[in-house]
């Protein structure tokens, strides 16, 4: 069985417009295949070896979610210990990807200075530990050309183009071609992506009793997430709204592609600098149930368990990739009516919205036939 799966993207265009888009996902029910019917125990250890990315998030939110519907309590040491760990995965996995991927979408080589940090940030994935000092310094530097702080005064629209203009690093440079390729696109796609909402972090709480009667009452649910009954966008972008250039951002003509990755660059700034951790949290359900929730580096992540004896009778785990490949869901919205002047710049363009959408799984776009 492959266990990780891929997206496949289809894309039908008709008069200079994309007419369908068709999204499509191979990855297996994993919860329900492996989770379901194990003791606790076996969960603990499962659950780590199933996931390749964000693993650490994953175990920690089935470990809340077990523990909670197990009748334990969760301290405020143990969230804040989840926080921490979660926190430092997000760094690493940003770090990775800003560092080393993003260059080579641009046709560059990571410099010499971006593997040391990127390898400074995997560091810490021992012990779960955010980079501070010198280590936190040198990743920023590698990734803005400044300090964390200095970076994050940047709080508008107009500084950030001076200093994507100004090109001083890889990240910067893949930034400004993100942006000069978004200004080109049809005006009126940040108005379509508009029409599917960021997921609020304030309903958490109260939304997990929802989600998890939608799990019981839809057994596709968990792969066709829906926030009060429609799909939603989770990530970056949604967790910043009300960051003062994030906010801006998202009122522009820009569209979310771009905004996307400067949200990612934003949070990344943020936790070098010592800012707020990223949210976890967990609800204990009815029969001996529990939803846990972790922030993590794509977006929101819930695991849902109900215990029956010493066994989970269900399990189910809902995952960003799920919310934001939602074949109603923020990429199909963006595309549909876009315009399609030719195959290979269509395919240029969706590949790249996937790219800031950041799925956890291999991505494939084609043109299907109409």
């Amino acid at each position: 069985m492959d266990l990780e799966g891929t997206l496949r993207i289809g894309l039908v265009a008709r008069a200079g417009r994309v007419e369908r888009v068709r999204i499509t996902s191979t990855r297996p029910d994993v919860a329900r295949l492996l989770l379901q019917g194990r003791r606790r125990s076996e969960i603990h250890a499962t659950l780590p070896r199933l996931f390749s990315i964000c693993s650490h998030s994953q175990a920690a939110a089935g470990d809340l979610a077990c523990a909670v519907a197990a009748g334990e309590p969760a301290s405020e040491d143990v969230l804040a210990r989840c926080r921490a760990g979660v926190s430092a995965e997000v760094v690493r996995e940003y770090a990775w990807s800003v560092l080393l991927e993003w260059p080579r979408r641009i046709g560059e080589q990571p410099g010499g200075d971006a593997i040391v940090a990127a390898r400074t940030a995997q560091a810490g994935r021992s012990c779960a530990m955010l980079p501070v000092g010198a280590d936190a310094q040198a990743i920023a530097v590698a990734v803005f050309g400044v300090g964390a702080e200095e970076w994050l005064a940047i709080r508008s629209a107009r500084e950030l183009d001076t200093w994507i203009d100004a090109g001083p690093t890889a990240p910067a440079r893949f930034i400004r071609r993100v942006r000069d390729e978004t200004a080109a696109c049809d005006g009126d796609v940040a108005h379509r992506e508009a029409a599917v909402p960021l997921l609020q972090g304030r309903d958490r709480i109260l939304a997990m009793a929802e989600i998890w009667a939608a799990c019981e009452a839809d057994a596709e649910f968990a792969r066709r997430p829906t926030w009060h009954g429609q799909p939603a966008e989770t990530g970056a972008l949604a967790r910043l709204q009300s960051d003062p250039l994030v906010g801006e951002l998202t009122r522009t003509p820009a569209g979310r592609v771009f905004t996307r990755f400067v949200a990612r660059l934003r949070e990344l700034a943020r936790l070098l600098a010592g800012g707020e951790l990223l949210a976890v949290g967990v609800r204990a359900l009815p029969a001996r149930g529990a939803a846990a929730w972790v922030e993590n580096a794509r977006g929101l992540l819930i695991h849902l368990v109900h215990f029956d004896d010493e066994r989970a009778a269900r399990y189910r785990i809902v995952a960003p990739t799920e919310w934001n490949f939602h074949p109603a869901g923020a990429m199909a919205a963006a595309l549909v009516g876009s315009p399609a002047p030719d195959p290979e710049t269509l395919m240029s363009r969706a590949a790249r919205m996937a790219q800031s959408l950041d799925p956890c799984v291999a991505c494939s776009v084609e043109i299907d036939d109409a």
